[in-house]
């Protein structure tokens, strides 16, 4: 497996999203080189730590694609096949799609991973759930069990260096979700969480506005 010693990789995170920050701030941490790319230009809404700037390039999708050892899609999901398509040549490489904590419209959502397998080539596109600030939604399903991310993949490569990266940021508990075949399941089961979360956000909200 030509990876190098996972000490430092080259890590590309696509996206202009919080989500696609928190990957990137948290394995920059984790002393690794970052390039942090999106497909559209001009200013960007979310900015990284600056305490961790020499750890973090900006730069094209292209650029960091074809630098990166490990590939993070965290676009809207409306902007994976774009960003797809300026990846290049990424068939050896491991994606992950983390679109599935990015919270969207249901009339902008698309089949991510499909999108990305057809359009990269690449056969180790994994498409992973952070549990993070769900798990009292998730308890129901898992009970007592802890559970810190899902995993979806056909290659058995993608999750177990998916497995051994997101080690090194915290997060020690999986659950394998199977292959392809229980991709709408995934899907339709992280809308329900996202837009239960979105629900307490606007209760919440309107608890707090009530009391001022």
């Amino acid at each position: 497996m030509n990876f190098k010693k996972l000490v430092s990789l080259n890590i590309a995170i696509v996206g202009d999203t919080s989500i696609a920050v928190s990957y990137a701030n948290a394995f920059a941490a984790a002393g690794h080189e970052i390039y942090l790319a999106d497909c559209n230009t001009g200013k960007r809404k979310h900015h990284t730590d600056p305490l961790l700037q020499e750890h973090i390039a900006y730069c094209t999708v292209a650029d960091a694609a074809s630098i990166a050892d490990m590939i993070i899609v965290a676009t809207q999901p409306k902007d994976v096949r774009e960003a797809a398509y300026w990846m290049g040549d990424v068939r050896r490489k491991v994606i992950l799609d983390v679109t599935a904590n990015v919270y969207a419209p249901e009339e902008e959502l698309v089949k991510t991973v499909c999108a990305i397998k057809a359009i990269t080539g690449s056969p180790h596109v994994i498409k992973v759930f952070n549990t993070t600030g769900y798990e009292h939604l998730l308890k129901p399903l898992f009970g007592t069990g802890k559970v810190e991310m899902l995993l979806l993949s056909d290659s058995k490569k993608a999750k177990e260096i998916t497995k051994i990266m997101t080690f090194e940021i915290g997060l020690k508990h999986f659950y394998d979700f199977g292959n392809s075949e229980n991709i709408p399941l995934f899907n339709e089961m992280t809308k329900c969480w996202r837009k239960l979360k979105q629900q307490e956000k606007a209760t919440t909200t309107q608890l707090k506005d009530a009391q001022k």
